[in-house]
């Protein structure tokens, strides 16, 4: 039996970052809920529904399988909880078994987060995406799943039309593996302190919350420590969207500033490594043509043609 709690609570630890891939899922489970909404005003959809599950039961609906991953990766911390209570203390079960619900309540609380951030967030994403320019849109979806990290940044270099609302503007960066988001929106607690009148006529026609939304795909990062102000600040870095002369897109700069040298090492290495994944990517998809290329060019030494029809008194020495 003792085996058996090790192998539990190693399976949980090997795999724990692993289950963070739940969180996709889960943050898309809000989308699912409106489009099964649909069935209630519309008859296609609901006989469609109704029609795969024709015993009419519960747990045989579209929307209870949907949900039970969801419930399953958010017990696991329970079932382990239970476990851990029922082993002796001072054994080394207990201790593995403690490891492995540390690991859990961790990924159902990176779960939660996803969750919580794709609820605030999640219908500017979805706008980003669509509103890209060009033919082909690079960046297809921003998966909660791909969510590497975010940080709020002060934005030291604000567009004009944004600066006159408020000098020390905070931007949130979202890193995903195929894009960098910046999202400004503007804080409703600061605007409960504006007198009245100068309420109304900031709120007047404008009800959007976000107030400024980027997209950075990973075809157009680059990322820079310092910053070319030459200020002597160790927090500040710089995010570029380098120019496009086929999109007609100048080169925008953003001038950022971390909370501390901290924040600003992880994020900038978070960004660095995408960088240099979605090199290698590239570099992988020209490596088959490549080495079909070479694979078609043959040594010419020692070689003679086939097609080559040489007497028995010519034979070619080589």
């Amino acid at each position: 039996f003792q085996k058996l709690l090790f192998s539990l609570g190693g399976s949980f630890l090997y795999y724990a970052d692993h289950f963070k891939l739940y969180s996709g899922f889960c943050a898309n489970h809000i989308k699912v809920q409106k489009v099964l909404e649909r069935a209630k005003t519309d008859s296609a959809f609901k006989a469609f529904l109704d029609a795969r599950n024709p015993t009419k039961q519960h747990s045989s609906t579209l929307e209870s399988y949907l949900i039970k991953p969801v419930q399953r990766v958010l017990k696991y911390p329970l079932l382990l909880k239970e476990l851990v209570s029922l082993t002796d203390n001072e054994s080394e079960e207990h201790y593995h078994l403690t490891e492995a619900l540390k690991a859990m309540e961790k990924v159902a609380s990176h779960i939660n987060e996803m969750q919580k951030i794709y609820e605030d967030y999640g219908t500017v994403f979805d706008q980003l995406v669509a509103d890209q320019s060009g033919t082909e849109k690079e960046v297809t979806e921003l998966s909660m799943g791909e969510l590497l990290m975010h940080s709020t940044v002060s934005w030291l270099n604000p567009f004009p039309s944004l600066s006159k609302a408020r000098k020390d503007l905070e931007l949130t960066v979202f890193v995903f593996k195929r894009a960098v988001i910046l999202v400004y929106k503007e804080n409703y607690k600061l605007k409960k302190k504006m007198p009245t009148n100068v309420r109304a006529v900031h709120n007047y026609g404008d009800l959007d919350p976000f107030k400024f939304r980027w997209l950075i795909p990973l075809s157009a990062l680059q990322v820079r420590l310092g910053n070319t102000a030459g200020t002597e600040n160790s927090c500040i870095w710089e995010l570029i969207h380098t120019k496009s002369e086929l999109e007609g897109r100048p080169e925008t700069i953003f001038q950022l500033c971390s909370s501390d040298c901290e924040n600003k090492t992880n994020i900038v290495k978070v960004i660095r490594s995408i960088l240099r994944e979605n090199f290698r990517r590239h570099i992988k998809c020209e490596l088959p043509l490549e080495k079909a290329s070479k694979d078609r060019l043959v040594p010419l030494k020692n070689r003679v043609p086939a097609t080559a029809k040489l007497g028995k008194k010519h034979v070619l020495k080589v």
